[in-house]
């Protein structure tokens, strides 16, 4: 999505899941005069029980500070308000600067259309359609920047930017006191030379 607007004008019932767990989200894109665009994002983005899974958000946490405000908007403000874009906009740099000094909500997407290209196996025709580009020549420019960090790290980008599985004990129950032998995903990402001003190094 292109943040902030097109998470902004995220409602409810553009989010499909189904009984098995798989699903879709449908965007509608501001830049593009709202012209809609589904994807579908892997299972445990949607549905994963131990990840930040959209499923988790909207069971567990959006009912929280549902109110009269809240509307049919997906994403709430802690005051159940909905999302504005000059909010949204503010709270992405405020944590994203924690990060990275020159990280701008934009960066996002350049992060997710270096990952895709990496975790699809630089399948541009499968990244430009994810991204909702017109012209291929709009994701060519990620190719490069995805195979020079491939290089440096080869596993999971999505997966490791999401919230890391809980280890559970010698009974199967999460153990919410066992450490995770984990890299946390900044200090990865601190760990590799950045590769370019829109790299996923540099955020």
């Amino acid at each position: 999505m292109r943040p902030p607007s097109e998470i902004c004008n995220l409602k409810n019932n553009d989010v499909h899941i189904a009984p098995n767990g798989r699903g879709s989200i449908t965007i509608t894109e501001t830049k593009k005069h709202g012209r809609k665009r589904t994807i579908v994002p892997e299972k445990f983005i949607l549905t994963s029980k131990v990840h930040k899974s959209l499923l988790n958000y909207i069971d567990h946490w959006r009912p929280k500070v549902e109110n009269q405000y809240s509307g049919d908007t997906l994403y709430l403000q802690p005051n159940g308000k909905p999302f504005t874009v000059r909010y949204l906009g503010r709270k992405l740099r405020e944590h994203g600067k924690k990060v990275w000094e020159d990280f701008h909500p934009y960066t996002m997407r350049h992060w997710c259309a270096t990952a895709r290209m990496i975790e699809w196996n630089y399948d541009i025709y499968r990244v430009s359609n994810w991204l909702g580009h017109v012209k291929i020549q709009q994701t060519t420019k990620y190719v490069h920047i995805a195979q020079d960090y491939y290089e440096q790290d080869q596993g999971s980008w999505l997966k490791r930017a999401l919230k890391s599985p809980q280890k559970t004990d010698v009974r199967g129950q999460h153990d919410f006191n066992l450490k995770i032998n984990r890299t946390p995903f900044p200090a990865l990402l601190n760990k590799i030379t950045p590769v370019g001003v829109h790299g996923p190094g540099r955020i």
